[in-house]
């Protein structure tokens, strides 16, 4: 497996459809007068008014009414089950769990957590009598459900349930007990505290395969059996006070190295022995500052360091300008010792690492000033002499013959900038870089061969970077969308370069000139576009359940992603599951088969975007899917007068569910006959 950070996150390439309400433009494009490529596949009756709907990751629709909250095959348009004590839930109360299939509804008293495809209840919380669930986590190698909670009277407990059948398979009341011996007066006093501390604190938990849960509370690192809960080792974190609770600790699975696992805490890394919890390195590895996060690469452990909160900082402290200097270093994999004799000198947090090749790209934060660098990972050294200040903050990064190509975005006071920074001397190459403005989503990319395209919002200009010389020239002339819109997604297709927004769609030749531009003005009421937004979300759920079943190492870097290393993990889960075989595993064999075929089909990009606009006439609302090579709709529905009708999509299985009536459920396939994956629970 290639090296990837354990700090990422999934890239999803999925339909980005934000809220929007644009204003009448001069010109419209024509609206259908006839629904096609719609069709109505079935009509289901209900027992109550259809309150609200949302699609879930696993491909099962939940329909709220007053009666229950009730789970609809959407191929067949059947009712599967039905739970009457969470009819009549708002919206916002029924959510999915990340990195899994399942999904919790909360009432006052009750949180249950349930298989929406089944309707199995995995958790309910009146079991153990919780007044509070401190941490919950899905572990779908051993197909189980972690509970740490609170009790209103007695010890907190952690639980562990089975995914199919609901069962606790145990509980453990003595996480959370002093291993070292009871002590007196003040000592006794400050025990008490931390474990109070502790049972109140989220676990760090990290799935070792499929017989170990590795969790860290306040006390110490805690190995548990899988199976019965019973503890296999415990250790304590060798922090420089001893007897000191370790800060800010983070457990990381090895990408190469089955025996171990890594835990970072204050300033340090140590590698721990899975079979019985020894350290495997003599000492810590340590950075100055408190550890970040690590990216794994083949020639050594990067070590990112932050700027620890005031008062908490360990060791010397170096402030520049109001701002605490922080150091990195690589650390070995067989000992743990650093590659550096001094840690590197860094201007503040180092956020990241992209790995290109044997070199990683640096980006460190300094009170909200972006600055990056290169580093050799064999030799733990930089390539250039001084960090080079970019603006806005790092999204996308890599090596060429020209220098150190990035593209950053842009946050509230500063713009986003394309440029090529020269590795010899630490200078831009670009003098007027492409640039954005200062509102989010100022620029898209794409990449084609030797050529990055690049659209920057702030002078709507199409721009061709060679990636080979380090030279860019803009393409065609300035391409303005209609509404007072910008994009906010890009991609490369056949018919050319596509650009969309939330009620336009142009696509530009290569050479930059408009082939199609279509606008569709925007509904006068925000709140419909809320089951188009749902859109995005029902795919990062898909691809975070697709990567924490793979494994933990996928479901960290699933979590919170850059660009270019977003790319190597999608390919390397998509290889997993369509040409290695993979499952979901863990859950129901109904949910793992139909989550399984879901997400392969999610790998291909879709070929539509859906819009929602006005009815021709004035009067109602009319979801269209609009073909990203023609830019024409491929289907019409009529969502009715309604003010806000309640409509939900799912652009993986090509459908849309619609109330029609008091009651009464309409699916509509809108994909064309042929291209359809159909799903049957």
């Amino acid at each position: 497996m290639a090296a990837v950070s354990a700090r990422r996150t999934l890239l999803v390439p999925a339909l980005v459809i934000l809220s929007h309400t644009a204003a009448h433009a001069q010109t419209t494009a024509p609206a259908p007068t006839v629904a096609t490529g719609a069709t109505a596949a079935w009509t289901l009756k209900l027992k109550g008014d259809v309150r609200w709907q949302q699609v879930t990751p696993a491909g099962a629709l939940l329909v709220s009414t007053d009666a229950a909250l009730a789970g609809v095959d959407i191929d067949r348009g059947q009712v599967v089950w039905e739970k009457a004590e969470l009819g009549g839930l708002p919206a916002d109360s029924v959510r999915m769990i990340e990195g899994s299939l399942l999904m919790e509804a909360a009432r006052p008293g009750l949180l249950l957590i349930f298989d929406p495809v089944t309707g199995g209840v995995v958790f309910d919380s009146r079991r153990l009598d919780l007044a509070q669930v401190v941490t919950r986590r899905v572990l779908p190698q051993s197909g189980t459900l972690l509970i740490h909670g609170r009790r209103t009277a007695g010890p907190s407990v952690v639980a562990l349930y089975d995914l199919v059948t609901g069962h606790e398979r145990w509980a453990n009341e003595a996480l959370f007990e002093q291993t070292e011996p009871k002590k007196k007066g003040l000592g006794g006093l400050m025990q008490g505290l931390v474990r109070a501390a502790s049972e109140a604190t989220a676990l760090e938990v990290l799935q070792a395969g499929p017989d170990m849960i590795v969790v860290h509370t306040l006390m110490g690192l805690r190995a548990l059996d899988a199976r019965s809960g019973a503890m296999r080792w415990s250790t304590a974190l060798p922090t420089a006070r001893p007897g000191n609770p370790a800060r800010h600790v983070r457990l990381y699975p090895s990408l190469d190295k089955a025996d171990r696992i890594y835990v970072s805490f204050d300033d340090r890394l140590m590698a721990y022995r899975l079979a019985d919890g020894q350290a495997l390195w003599a000492k810590p590895a340590t950075v100055d500052g408190w550890v970040h996060g690590i990216v794994q690469h083949p020639n050594g452990i990067i070590i990112l360091p932050e700027a620890p909160p005031a008062k908490e900082a360990t060791g010397n402290v170096r402030i520049v300008n109001g701002v605490v200097q922080t150091g990195l270093n690589v650390a070995r994999y067989e000992d743990g010792t650093t590659i550096a004799a001094k840690p590197l000198r860094m201007r503040g947090t180092v956020t990241d690492a992209m790995i290109v090749g044997g070199s990683a790209v640096l980006a460190v934060d300094a009170e909200s000033r972006t600055f990056v660098n290169v580093l050799d990972v064999a030799t733990a050294t930089l390539r250039l002499k001084k960090d080079v200040k970019i603006k806005g903050q790092l999204a996308y990064a890599e090596l060429t013959p020209a220098g150190l190509l990035y593209i950053s975005r842009p946050d509230a006071g500063v713009n986003a900038e394309v440029n090529v920074i020269d590795l010899a001397t630490g200078e831009p190459k670009f003098k007027d870089a492409i640039e954005s403005g200062k509102q989010l989503g100022g620029l898209h990319h794409a990449v084609e061969g030797p050529t990055l395209y690049v659209f920057a919002n702030r002078d709507h200009q199409l721009y061709a970077v060679d990636r080979n010389a380090g030279t860019f020239h803009a393409l065609g002339g300035e391409i303005k969308l209609q509404g007072g819109e910008d994009p906010i997604d890009m991609e490369i297709r056949p018919a050319g370069i596509v650009l969309i927004a939330p009620q336009n769609l142009v696509v530009v030749a290569r050479d930059g000139q408009v082939k199609q531009q279509v606008y569709f003005p925007a509904p006068q009421l925000p709140g419909l576009l809320r089951a188009l937004h749902r859109i995005n979300a029902v795919r990062a759920g898909l691809y975070g359940a697709a990567a924490s079943a793979y494994g933990d190492a996928f479901a960290q870097a699933s979590r919170t992603a850059t660009d270019s290393t977003a790319r190597r993990i999608t390919g390397q889960l998509a290889t997993a599951y369509t040409q290695g075989g993979a499952q979901l595993q863990g859950y129901a064999s109904q949910s793992a088969a139909l989550a399984t075929k879901r997400f392969k089909a999610s790998l291909t990009v879709p070929g539509s975007v859906f819009m929602l606009t006005r009815a021709p006439e004035g009067n109602g609302n009319v979801l269209l899917q609009v073909d990203k090579d023609s830019a024409q709709p491929r289907a019409r529905v009529d969502l009715g007068k309604e003010r806000e009708p309640v409509y939900a999509v799912d652009d993986i299985a090509g459908m849309l569910f619609l109330r029609t009536a008091p009651g009464t459920l309409v699916g509509y396939r809108l994909t064309a006959p042929g291209t359809l994956v159909g799903y049957r629970l």
